[in-house]
């Protein structure tokens, strides 16, 4: 009963980003899940995680499944040396139970009970093997007691390699963690770390004495790809490593050959889960799909010819991806043996059902797709049924998934608000098929579709980027895990590296809006380290670019279709139903025009419109007005060119007066040309100020009145002003009492805690120049005559903390085609309550 009680235990999930989706159990999602055809779940009946790979192999005992969770016997208990630890467990909740694992539980005693309520064993706390729990009301700090074979060992390992990495760490710099992570030694430290403590996690541990395991962890290409490869569903990985051993004693060949190795460890990983073929309730063919039985069918189809050329170049990640089918080699069989003509291509398998598979909401006996089983005569729903059958839209993607992976190609199955989507594997990147979302945060992945990071679709291109380039990947993932045994104050440093290094690391991203927020990070460090982004992107905006992607539009009479004007993949046609009608483009920031470029609608094209831009005093003044073909200059397939203009532009507003079709007006694109402006404010006023002892209300210099001063007391005096950000300095003004002046003035700026530079200026000391450098403190030193200053004013740009680390977004993710990814993590970064 107590084990019953506990399925409905409450768990405490502490999750460090909102990018995070958490990620439920997936038998529990197969059946709250609608199928996309029948209405049914995926799954018919309740799959436990104990009916999940239960390999029995003689040969593999210190593989062997830890599925056990019974309290061990005195026989085990003599074999280990028993462990004492202190643990605080409370449940304030209403009902239910709270759980937290241990491994090899024998014991568990109150030390000091916390709450209000008696807490006694086995009636509010307790322990069942893995587990230790207490009832609702009990709080204490309890005694737990642990014994299990091979613990000992396994945690003294698991601190061993803890210290070791956290010593390399400790005190060193940058540059010499970056090289203890890319080393060797460093790589298999610090993957073998993190993949023990993930089982750890579980309640699980390892056994160290058998020869495969030792050598998947002695060895840095097999340790680096299962731990790049993507996540494991629930932290599997003692399955994943159970799976990927069993499968290298069968075929020894995986220690030598990069393709066996890569599909052994997407098989491992994805298997690691309870993967099925067919869909929709038993009995509709149903069957557990077994790892070692794909990984030799695939190893032999590929010796054969059978797949296409990605199969033999993708990642070990892509193979997750066609070993996750579920289709049975029956049916992969037969989808090779039927594919139409000129189908069986790389760039053509993604459309491979095409024309095999009719549309249909009724069968031929009139019955409705609705009606469940009972639309397909209740025959297991294989390719073949779809294709005498049809379908819907779940059938059509689950047949062109199943074809791309019977030719070896990554396919997955995609999630839309009532509909089902597919994405295939075409030329390096992956593309969406038979969608009506697009790659919005409509499209996820289904329940039976493992992914990493998030479920939403449009993480899979972003992992596919990363996967590009592995060794940065890889160098990206090793100081992020590296990271969380460092210092806490030097992990914004290591995970500024490892998003700078790979930006495709989405985990770097949510670790790294973690890190900022640690109270003992100093704020100068973090000034420090984001500079090259402030470089990179004043460099970048001094380039002609389209100054009004992403930018937003507003128009009434173009609805939601305005967004597609500025929309990075300009798709779709932004349309507007009537004759005349107008849109808004606001740039955000003054920008010079170069150019114009726009493409219509052959039926949508206009005849007469006119062209505004607001300039900084907030007004329009018309700057384009086209009447005639003459006014402007039309290009091949409908594209139209206008020159810029002179003046400072914020917005720019289209009016259209006439369409050709006088029905409506339809726009593919439009581009505007040009180069955002610095806009320049006073940066100091009101910062916080130092001074030289003795001297004057050093505050009085950036109130911002003269009627205040600042006197200095000595020979040689100096103030300082904070500017809390990194700031691009066009000049600093000295505006002195009537004829006052001192006999030298020097100026002395720097970024954080890097060097500083220094300027003399020049009498009468009221301007010095700095032509945009960049600094975050401003320090002024006034040696000798008069000292009298009513104030001072720094003029530049100033960069938040916050804009910064979104201009890194854009700047890392800028190859990205997808936004959706970018804006996640834009708007994480704006949610932080982080102060500069």
């Amino acid at each position: 009963m107590r084990r019953l009680c506990q399925l409905t235990a409450i768990l405490v999930v502490c999750c460090i980003a909102s990018i995070y989706s958490q990620k439920e159990d997936p038998e529990d999602e197969y059946e709250q899940d609608e199928d996309y055809d029948t209405g049914d779940s995926y799954l018919g009946g309740e799959d436990s995680e104990d009916d999940a790979w239960m390999w029995e192999v003689e040969s593999l005992t210190d593989f062997e499944d830890d599925d056990d969770y019974s309290v061990p016997t005195n026989d085990t208990e003599g074999s280990c040396e028993p462990h004492s630890t202190i643990v605080h467990l409370e449940n304030q909740k209403k009902g239910g139970y709270f759980e937290r694992r241990m491994i090899g539980v024998i014991s568990m005693t109150t030390k000091a009970i916390t709450s209000k309520k008696k807490c006694q064993l086995w009636k509010s706390f307790g322990f069942d093997g893995r587990v230790i729990w207490v009832s609702k009301g009990c709080g204490a700090d309890f005694e737990v007691i642990t014994c299990r074979p091979g613990l000992m060992e396994f945690q003294a390992r698991l601190n061993g390699l803890k210290q070791e990495i956290e010593k390399k760490a400790d005190g060193k710099s940058l540059q010499q963690i970056k090289s203890y992570a890319d080393s060797t030694e460093g790589s298999l430290a610090i993957f073998q770390w993190w993949l023990m403590k993930n089982i750890q996690d579980t309640g699980q541990i390892l056994h160290f004495g058998d020869e495969t395991l030792n050598w998947i962890l002695s060895n840095r290409e097999p340790l680096e790809m299962l731990m790049t490869s993507g996540d494991v569903y629930d932290k599997r990985y003692r399955k994943a490593l159970y799976i990927l051993g069993h499968l290298i004693q069968i075929d020894p060949g995986i220690k030598e050959d990069s393709l066996r190795l890569r599909l052994a460890v997407a098989t491992a990983l994805t298997h690691s889960t309870l993967v099925m073929t067919g869909r929709g309730r038993k009995p509709t063919g149903r069957n557990e799909v077994d790892g070692v039985s794909r990984y030799q069918a695939y190893m032999k189809w590929s010796q054969e010819g059978k797949f296409l050329q990605p199969f033999f170049e993708v990642s070990a990640w892509h193979l997750r991806y066609v070993v996750d089918s579920y289709q049975s080699e029956e049916e992969q069989v037969w989808a090779r043996e039927n594919i139409r003509e000129g189908y069986d291509d790389p760039l053509m398998i993604g459309m491979g059902g095409l024309n095999m598979i009719s549309y249909d909401n009724t069968n031929k006996d009139g019955i409705r797709i609705f009606a469940g089983a009972v639309y397909y005569y209740y025959q297991p729903l294989t390719l073949k049924t779809f294709h005498e059958i049809g379908g819907v839209c779940g059938a059509v993607s689950s047949f062109r998934v199943g074809f791309c992976q019977a030719f070896g190609v990554p396919a997955a199955h995609v999630h839309q608000p009532g509909h089902s989507a597919y994405m295939w594997y075409r030329n390096g990147t992956w593309k969406l098929g038979n969608s009506l979302s697009g790659w919005t945060a409509e499209s996820n992945m289904p329940p039976r579709v493992q992914y990493t990071w998030n479920k939403r679709a449009y993480y899979f291109p972003v992992m596919n980027e990363a996967q590009k380039n592995l060794k940065d990947y890889r160098m990206s993932e090793k100081m992020r895990i590296l990271g969380m045994l460092a210092n806490p104050g030097d992990r914004f440093n290591i995970l500024e590296d490892a998003t700078t290094r790979c930006p495709y690391n989405i985990a770097a991203w949510v670790d790294l809006e973690v890190a900022i927020m640690e109270p003992s990070l100093q704020k100068a460090t973090v000034i420090s380290e984001l500079l090259p982004i402030v470089l990179a992107q004043r460099k970048k905006d001094k380039d002609i670019f389209d100054i009004a992607l992403e930018k937003n539009v507003i128009s009434e009479c173009f609805g939601e279709t305005a967004a597609q004007l500025t929309d990075s993949k300009r798709n779709k046609i932004a349309y507007c139903n009537k004759e005349t009608g107008d849109f808004e483009i606001d740039l955000v920031k003054p920008s010079s025009i170069t150019e114009i470029r726009m493409q219509w609608s052959k039926k949508g094209m206009p005849e007469e419109y006119d062209i505004y831009a607001m300039s900084e005093e907030n007004n329009y003044v018309l700057v384009k007005s086209v009447r005639t073909e003459e006014d402007h200059k039309i290009e091949a397939n409908r594209w139209i060119h206008l020159d810029g203009w002179e003046i400072k532009t914020t917005k720019i507003k289209v009016d259209v007066k006439k369409s050709k079709s006088n029905i409506d007006i339809r726009i593919r694109h439009f581009k505007v040309f040009g180069i955002n402006l610095d806009v320049i404010i006073n940066v100091s006023k009101g910062k916080p100020v130092t001074a030289s002892p003795g001297s004057s209300d050093p505050e009085a210099l950036v109130d911002g009145t003269k009627s205040t001063l600042w006197c200095g007391n000595s020979e040689d005096s100096w103030f300082e002003i904070d500017l809390k950000q990194i700031c691009a300095i066009s000049e600093i003004e000295l505006s002195w009492v009537d004829s006052s002046r001192p006999e030298k003035v020097e100026v002395a700026y720097k970024v954080g805690t890097g060097p500083e530079t220094r300027i003399s200026a020049i009498k009468p000391f009221e301007k010095v120049p700095l032509e945009m450098d960049c600094g975050s403190t401003v320090m002024v030193k006034i040696s000798g005559g008069k000292q009298e200053v009513q104030g001072i004013k720094v003029s530049g740009v100033a960069y938040s903390t916050k804009d910064i680390l979104k201009m890194k977004v854009n700047i890392g993710l800028e190859d990205l085609a997808i936004t959706a990814p970018k804006m996640d993590l834009k708007n994480a970064i704006d949610k932080l309550e982080y102060l500069d």
